[in-house]
C-alpha cells in the first residue's frame, strides 16, 4: 500500500519545553520536535482513548504500531508572513532564532515557616515562545510548529490507529504538562496526498532537518551526539522509567552534506543514510 503525506502546522497555545541538556541550574530545550517527541504524544493520546485504564502493554502495542505505520517528521518552529507560513531553522542565525523564540522561567522550592528558598531547589527551564519576541515596532505574533507526518494506512480495521486524527488534534507534549506546558492546537487540515515511500536524494551542501544516522565517512559533516533520555519502562519489572536502553549515536539536525546521499525516514524521523 502506498503512503500519505500530511502537512502539519500546530500552534503553540502555552511554553513548550523539549528536554536537550542541563547546563548548571539551566534546563535547555531543543530548538525543535524531534518525531520521536510527536510519536510519543501521539502514544499516549490514542492509548488513552482506546482503554479505560491503560496498561504499561497497551502503551507499548499501541507505540510499537504507530512506528510500523506511521512516520514522524521533525517540526520547526514558524510564523505566518501573509499567506504563507515561513520556517525558522536554528542553524541559519542562531542569535536571532534564540532571541526571537526561546524564553527561560525560574522557579524553586520553600522551606520552612519563613518561607526562604530551600537549599538547591532553585532552577531554570528554557522553552519556546507561544508568541515570538517582537522586532522593532512590530507586534508580537503566534508560534507555529511546522513538519510532515508519513501514514501507510495497512492496520486492521478494529485497530484504535484508526482514531489517529481525532488523537493528534489533542496531543500535548515536552516537560512540565502538569502546568500546563506543551499545549498545541493543529491548525492545518489533515488531506493526505500519495506518495512514494519516504525516502529521497539530498544534495552536496544541503543542511540535515533532523538527526542524521549514518556510518563515519558517509559524507555528513556537523556535531553528534547520543539520542538518550528517559522512557517509560515496565513498572511489572520495577522500572517505571528508564534511560533509553540502545542509544542511537547521530549527527544533529543542522549537519552538513558534504556530498549527495540517498536518505529513508526513520520512524521517529531520523534520515538513515545506508552503510
Amino acid at each position: 500500500m502506498t503512503w500519505q503525506r500530511y502537512d502539519l502546522i500546530f500552534r503553540l497555545q502555552s511554553p513548550l519545553h523539549i528536554g536537550f541538556r542541563k547546563v548548571g541550574n539551566l534546563m535547555q530545550t531543543r530548538r525543535y520536535v524531534p518525531g520521536k517527541n510527536l510519536w510519543a504524544a501521539l502514544t499516549e493520546r490514542l492509548t488513552r482513548m482506546a482503554f479505560l485504564a491503560p496498561a504499561f502493554r497497551d502503551y507499548e502495542g499501541i507505540g510499537e504500531a504507530l512506528r510500523t505505520y506511521f512516520r514522524f517528521g521533525y517540526l520547526y518552529p514558524a510564523l505566518k508572513e501573509g499567506e504563507r507560513m515561513r520556517v525558522y531553522y536554528p542553524w541559519q542565525d542562531a542569535r536571532y532564532f534564540d532571541y526571537r523564540f526561546l524564553d527561560s522561567y525560574a522557579s524553586t522550592a520553600l522551606a520552612g515557616a519563613g518561607k526562604s528558598a530551600a537549599a538547591g531547589a532553585l532552577h531554570e527551564v528554557e522553552f519556546i515562545r507561544p508568541y515570538a519576541r517582537p522586532l522593532g515596532q512590530e507586534l508580537s505574533q503566534p508560534v507555529y510548529l511546522k513538519g510532515v507526518l508519513y501514514v501507510q494506512p495497512a492496520w486492521p480495521s478494529d485497530s484504535p490507529l484508526a482514531a489517529w486524527q481525532k488523537a493528534l488534534a489533542r496531543i500535548q507534549m515536552g516537560g512540565e504538562r502538569s502546568y500546563g506546558w506543551g499545549r498545541l492546537r493543529l491548525v492545518s487540515p489533515l488531506k493526505g496526498e500519495q506518495a512514494p515511500k519516504p525516502e529521497w536524494d539530498v544534495s552536496e551542501g544541503e543542511y540535515a532537518r533532523a538527526h542524521v544516522l549514518a556510518p563515519a565517512g558517509a559524507g555528513v559533516e556537523g556535531l553528534v551526539e547520543p539520542l538518550v533520555g528517559w522512557e517509560r519502562g515496565d513498572p511489572d519489572q520495577g522500572r517505571y522509567w528508564r534511560l533509553t536502553p540502545r542509544p542511537l549515536v547521530a549527527y544533529q539536525p543542522g549537519s552538513k552534506m558534504t556530498q549527495p546521499l540517498h536518505v529513508t525516514l526513520h520512524a521517529w524521523g531520523m534520515w538513515e543514510v545506508a552503510s
